[in-house]
């Protein structure tokens, strides 16, 4: 008895698998683009969350929102495209912004928290892989979020 259970419910396993097999997945239509969104924050005119369809290069989304007068535009790689999901902050012009692609180990420790040894692990990580946000430098071993806020002003690319 117990062995004709066993039989019928792999019969039912089978069965199963085999109708979920066949299932068609969804297809989007070119008139059912998923909506995007990306979050603004800084020298932005538009503020907050910012949805958008499609491709977007941040050059289109500046277009898109504006920007303040004196907004840090070097602060952003403007051909690079938004991730869907993603925070962007554009920073006001400062005199002191150390670009994260070409500052100096001496540039670089001029910022808060950053010392030697972080400046070169900045030098070292932009060798295997240039910065495209400066978001991005968060991805470096010591510098979190805390970190980033207090020196997101004075960062570049």
């Amino acid at each position: 008895m117990k062995r004709k259970y066993q039989i019928l419910g792999l019969f039912v396993l089978i069965l199963c698998s085999v109708a979920f097999e066949f299932k068609k997945p969804i297809q989007l239509t070119k008139n059912q683009e998923v909506n995007k969104f990306v979050v603004l924050e800084g020298a932005f005119l538009k503020q907050g969350m910012h949805e958008y369809k499609g491709e977007l290069t941040i050059d289109q989304l500046i277009k898109d929102v504006g920007v303040k007068k004196d907004a840090n535009l070097n602060a952003l790689k403007l051909d690079a495209y938004v991730i869907d999901e993603s925070y962007l902050y554009l920073p006001l012009q400062n005199e002191l912004c150390v670009s994260l692609n070409k500052g100096t180990k001496e540039e670089l420790m001029q910022l808060d928290r950053i010392g030697e040894k972080t400046a070169l692990k900045i030098i070292e990580y932009r060798k295997v892989k240039p910065f495209i946000y400066i978001e991005d430098i968060k991805n470096i071993s010591g510098i979190g979020q805390k970190t980033f806020l207090l020196i997101r002003d004075y960062i570049c690319l």
